[in-house]
């Protein structure tokens, strides 16, 4: 017979009740209840495979009607691709390489250059079914792969190609892995050898690989069987593998002055005020917009609660192994978020091994009334965090929200489990509406109000177009922009069109972006097309030729704000000849301080 063992425990500060199944059964029920169960596992994993192959289905289809034109990292990425090398100037090769065997095949259309992300977050979704299943249960698994696979996070970076999305299925494959290598004693030298490939293809995808690197440590320290795993034959095979793998591309830094390695410390951005403690809070808001809301407060209660129940069962040391890829990530990138800045999806490594822990921690724990409240009045709070967004607007989506999660909650007897359905639904329902919204003309997500939110990716190619034909109308010798994302726009949307060289004004003495690696020479000096867009940096830009006069202007309309006015992509066009830089010193950045040239004119007052 079943009966349920229960346990006290503490989750974020409310008393929880967890059911630990204890099996005692006769020895003639035996067979009978193993073949239940394996119906009921096999049943599970049909389902959660079911839901991910419709996922994938739709978000294909998303991307193959999505209007969107490609961003500034997306087409940085493309041109990178057109010569294969282990490394660039910002990002390690891999991102360059998925490109450029999909474009070899498919042409370099937007969707061909996106299609492989809704694949590549398929892959990593999978892989945590297949973690979840053997850490816990298959009901966890299916939890962790349709959360994982419906985060707010993981809903965007299928729709466009990013190198999280390039690097997540690494990393997922890599925890499987490891999981399988460290618990199966049967695992074979395919186990090893996938491991080693998951560590390095991660590394080559983004440095972010590293976390996974300290998560093995700390799991090397404090379990055993990882440990032993690590240490055996297999172990020692994989970590070769990885480091096999790694090598080229640090011979590659090596000869290329490790510039992708200063990239990425000048990106972290700590030169300057390192105590900034009001960027917690947004990186807090931040990660419950990347994980989910419901998902990162079970996780921040689930950690709490860990910390104060006593440890030493078989369960805790597996809530313990995965916090290892957790903990580090979270606390290393808000405090680079107190220190300087920290982007939102800087934490998204985090989130493969949480999609696992919350499943875990909420399918066991037992009914609280008490948790659920907290969470819908969190989370009703977080909505004034929106951007843009108008405070009845905030009010309203606030309370709907509190309302629904409250009313799964009385419908569920106030399970933790709903929660997850809670969660699932939500972010269905967003990637639904994202999808739609991908389809959709700009005329009705003007109507939306979701103009301001699609500007980078609109009207790009309209405006390299009218640039084109303006350095072909005066003969230019070379186009000068002084802003990166303009540079790549033009780059991408002139692919195929015959044009002077595309150069990118360097405002500091060195480059500091991919954009900035080409100079502006002798040869090409004779008329010069500038496309200027940053309205400060135009009378530093006249400062460095001997002759510089107006040409006009190109508008590309983008759509209209939530207050009425209209949303431009301006150009200021000059001819200019005769470029001598300047010494980039700090008397010249003061020489310059507050000066403008032609700013954009303000939205009139309606």
């Amino acid at each position: 017979m079943l009966q349920q063992l229960s346990q006290t425990t503490v989750f974020g500060g409310f008393i929880l009740r967890i059911q630990v199944p204890s099996v005692r059964a006769t020895r003639g029920r035996n067979g009978a209840m193993q073949q239940q169960s394996d119906l009921a596992q096999s049943a599970v994993g049909r389902i959660t495979f079911a839901v991910l192959a419709g996922l994938l289905l739709v978000r294909i289809v998303a991307v193959l009607l999505s209007g969107m034109e490609l961003y500034a990292d997306e087409a940085q990425y493309w041109r990178w691709s057109r010569s294969l090398e282990w490394g660039y100037y910002s990002k390690p090769p891999m991102i360059a390489w998925v490109i450029g065997a999909v474009t070899s095949v498919l042409g370099n259309a937007e969707w061909a250059i996106r299609i492989p992300a809704p694949f590549l977050h398929t892959i990593a979704a999978s892989a945590l079914f297949c973690l979840g299943r053997e850490m816990f249960s298959p009901r966890v698994g299916m939890f962790a792969a349709i959360g994982y696979a419906l985060m707010p996070g993981i809903i965007l970076s299928s729709a466009v190609l990013s190198t999280d999305g390039v690097l997540l299925p690494f990393w997922c494959t890599g925890l499987y892995l490891l999981w399988r290598l460290r618990s199966r004693p049967d695992a074979g030298w395919a186990t090893a050898v996938g491991l080693g490939i998951a560590m390095g293809g991660g590394f080559l995808s983004k440095y972010a690989m590293l976390y996974f690197f300290i998560g093995l440590a700390l799991t090397a320290v404090i379990d055993r069987d990882t440990r032993r795993a690590l240490l055996s034959p297999k172990g020692f095979v994989a970590i070769a593998i990885a480091a096999a793998l790694i090598a080229p591309h640090m011979i590659w830094n090596a000869a290329n002055d490790f510039k992708t390695v200063g990239h990425t410390v000048d990106n972290a951005n700590l030169g300057g005020d390192l105590v900034n403690p009001e960027n917690f809070g947004k990186f807090i808001v931040d990660q419950m917009g990347v994980f989910g809301p419901i998902s990162f407060l079970a996780l921040i209660g689930g950690i709490w609660a860990f910390v104060l129940r006593p440890g030493g069962k078989a369960r805790d040391r597996r809530d313990l192994w995965l916090l290892a890829f957790i903990l580090p990530v979270i606390v290393i990138i808000a405090g680079q978020s107190v220190l300087s800045r920290a982007h939102a999806n800087w934490a998204a490594t985090a989130y493969p091994a949480a999609s696992v822990l919350v499943a875990a921690w909420l399918v066991r724990a037992g009914a609280n009334r008490w948790l659920w409240l907290a969470i819908a009045a969190i989370c009703a709070l977080a909505f004034f965090a929106l951007p843009d967004v108008a405070l009845l607007l905030k009010i309203g989506l606030g309370l709907s929200f509190a309302v629904t999660v409250l009313a799964v909650g009385f419908a569920s007897s106030w399970r933790p489990s709903g929660l997850l359905w809670s969660s699932i639904g939500l972010h269905g329902a967003s990637a639904a509406l994202i999808a739609l919204l991908l389809a959709l003309p700009a005329s009705l997500t003007t109507l939306l109000g979701l103009d301001n939110a699609m500007k980078r990716v609109r009207g790009w190619e309209d405006g390299a177009r009218a640039v084109a034909a303006e350095a072909r109308a005066i003969g230019a010798t070379a186009i000068l922009v002084d802003e990166r994302e303009v540079w790549h726009g033009l780059d991408y949307y002139l692919r195929d069109e015959d044009i002077p060289p595309i150069i990118a004004w360097r405002r500091h003495a060195g480059p500091k972006s991919f954009s900035e690696t080409a100079e502006l020479t002798d040869e090409i000096d004779d008329k010069v097309l500038v496309v200027s867009y940053r309205a400060h940096l135009r009378p530093r830009m006249r400062a460095d030729f001997a002759d510089f006069q107006v040409l006009g202007e190109i508008e590309t309309p983008l759509g209209t704000r939530s207050n009425g006015c209209p949303i431009t992509r301006r150009f200021v066009l000059y001819e200019a000849s005769g470029f001598e830089e300047l010494p980039r010193t700090q008397d010249w950045e003061d020489r310059f301080d507050g000066l403008s040239e032609r700013p954009n004119p303000r939205c009139p007052e309606n």
